[in-house]
């Protein structure tokens, strides 16, 4: 598949860098893990046929370790494709660590980009209410203001205190959908202390968050601890029924679709409108309603953010740098 990136600023190409990390890299025209300036690939891009886990950089003006650190002034922004020995692409772009450098990706008829831009979109997260709008700024000294993720800064977030608060004593149900390989039904409370008790309909198991465990800093992350059938452990690992609820409670917080003495049923999100209820997750709303990127770990549960297409041997790729102020 050829990758094509596409310089639609007015920064010269000697100024804007290329990095692909990842692992099981097939591929030719560009060398893994290593910053490579965008004037000295050929035609501009490089052929990628095989990849998992897989980020393209674009930075500007400085060459990017390997793992580029959200805090810094390096001004960058990624995508994320992978495509294994079944010859699916899945690719999306990615505001989850930092919201930079604004992509746009093109594949045949489909596209993820930017409908605000860079500039406007960021003028709205750092103007919200309880937001540490400069504690979350870095910028790069030549006219470019990149935002540290909320799941890095979620110590200058909003808090999360008033919608725990909001939703003590109302009932929860998290259920699996339909086309979902894990079967699971937990039905509970928002318990009045602001903990979280659930017991499956299926099984005997159980699951809950305690009230240190349900705050802030665990839902920006989209990770923490719980306690299911009796044990505590790590929410999010392993991968099962554990990490499949605490999942989908995140995502009604981070997309605010718990309300007070509503059913809050996860089964009926797909069909809800995130945001509405003027809860959840600010920097990830208006990364959101400007452009198809990721704002917080989970967003591909309902939100439009990926391409997942099979590729072959006519397959192109095209990646456009677009400027702060630019749409896609």
């Amino acid at each position: 598949m050829k990758i094509t990136i596409n310089n639609s600023t007015k920064i010269s190409p000697n100024d804007i860098y290329v990095m692909l990390t990842g692992a099981n890299f097939a591929g030719t025209g560009i060398t893994i893990d290593k910053s490579h300036a965008l004037s000295s690939l050929t035609n501009n891009g490089f052929d990628l046929n095989g990849i998992t886990n897989g980020r393209i950089y674009v930075s500007y003006y400085t060459p990017l370790p390997v793992n580029p650190v959200p805090t810094s002034n390096d001004y960058y922004g990624y995508i994320e494709p992978t495509l294994g020995a079944d010859n699916v692409l899945w690719v999306d772009i990615s505001s989850v660590d930092v919201f930079g450098v604004p992509l746009g990706i093109s594949v045949g008829s489909d596209n993820l980009g930017f409908s605000k831009s860079h500039n406007a979109i960021l003028k709205e997260i750092t103007s919200v209410p309880g937001m540490n709008g400069k504690a979350i700024q870095r910028d790069n000294g030549k006219g470019n203001i990149k935002l540290v993720g909320a799941n890095v800064a979620y110590a200058d977030q909003p808090s999360y205190a008033n919608y725990i608060n909001d939703l003590k004593g109302s009932a929860l149900r998290i259920k699996s959908l339909d086309d979902s390989p894990l079967k699971y039904d937990f039905s509970g409370t928002f318990e009045n202390d602001g903990s979280v008790s659930l017991k499956s309909t299926l099984t005997s198991d159980t699951f809950s968050i305690s009230v240190s465990e349900l705050n802030s800093n665990s839902i920006y992350l989209c990770n923490g601890s719980c306690t299911y059938n009796g044990k505590s452990r790590n929410a999010m690992s392993p991968n099962d029924t554990c990490a499949a609820v605490y999942r989908d409670i995140m995502v009604g917080f981070n997309e605010g679709y718990f309300t007070k003495g509503g059913t809050n049923n996860s089964y009926d999100f797909p069909n809800m409108t995130p945001f509405a209820s003027g809860y959840g997750n600010a920097y990830a709303k208006y990364i959101h309603e400007g452009s198809d990127s990721y704002g917080y770990p989970f967003a591909d549960k309902n939100l439009k953010t990926l391409i997942k297409m099979p590729v072959t041997a006519t397959t192109e790729l095209t990646l456009t740098v677009l400027g702060d102020d630019a749409t896609s």
